[in-house]
């Protein structure tokens, strides 16, 4: 992913944290770009956000109706 991406995300898209290992999208975090899910994510879970296994992705339609209240 580009810096620019990560850092300023893409408009009128939101990002979540996807668990590669479950390969489902986890801690109902929905950002507007890469780097504030991650930070979202560190606020959850702490230094475990470091594991290989959480990574920022873009969330598909069906996801963002339900986490566009927090």
């Amino acid at each position: 992913m580009r810096r620019e991406t990560y850092q300023r995300g893409v408009p009128g898209a939101k990002w979540g944290i996807w668990n590669c290992s479950q390969k489902e999208f986890q801690f109902d975090i929905c950002e507007d770009t890469p780097m504030l899910a991650v930070a979202r994510l560190y606020q959850k879970i702490g230094d475990d956000a470091k594991k290989w296994r959480f990574e920022p992705r873009q969330l598909p339609g069906k996801y963002i109706a339900f986490s566009s209240g927090s």
